[in-house]
């Protein structure tokens, strides 16, 4: 991730005291982190609306809270998060995918053609890069460049998020 950042940094020929965030927006990219979470959302994208582009082993692998309760509740249309017992649990393909879907915007959930929601996806992530991740990018930015413009322009951010 550091290498990722000094790379940006170097292209587009920045100061250290540069937003690491700014740097992948003018590129128009996503950090690692992101690119995880947008991998994993495509993949219940398919699930959802094109099951037969789905590897075989994952024909089966979410399940819809509306297929888990057999009353109508507000979340019947959000993926069913599995009960995990630990932190490792928590970071399984099958709970974070679901977990991150469900806190997709609607309008997001809702789009059917695979490649809008790609588009719409990509741009969702490049506008929420610090909210999506805080505790990783908290971690990572206050060591950066060591200063504190950084932490004092994360609290700024994170204000008005």
């Amino acid at each position: 991730m550091i290498l990722n950042n000094k790379i940006l940094r170097i292209v587009q020929n920045k100061p250290l005291q540069y937003r690491v965030v700014n740097l992948y927006k003018n590129y128009n990219t996503l950090p690692l982190p992101e690119l995880h979470s947008y991998q994993l959302l495509c993949l219940v994208h398919k699930y959802h609306y094109r099951n037969d582009k789905v590897p075989v082993i994952f024909s089966n692998y979410f399940s819809c809270n509306k297929f888990i309760h057999h009353h109508h509740t507000r979340s019947s249309s959000l993926l069913h998060l599995s009960s995990v017992s630990t932190s490792v649990g928590t970071k399984s393909t099958k709970f974070k995918a679901s977990q991150l879907w469900n806190t997709l915007p609607e309008r997001l959930r809702k789009i059917m053609n695979f490649n809008s929601f790609k588009t719409e996806l990509s741009n969702y992530l490049i506008d929420n890069i610090m909210s999506l991740n805080y505790e990783y990018y908290k971690s990572y930015l206050c060591y950066c460049c060591k200063c504190d413009f950084v932490s004092v322009s994360l609290s700024i951010f994170l204000l008005f998020v």
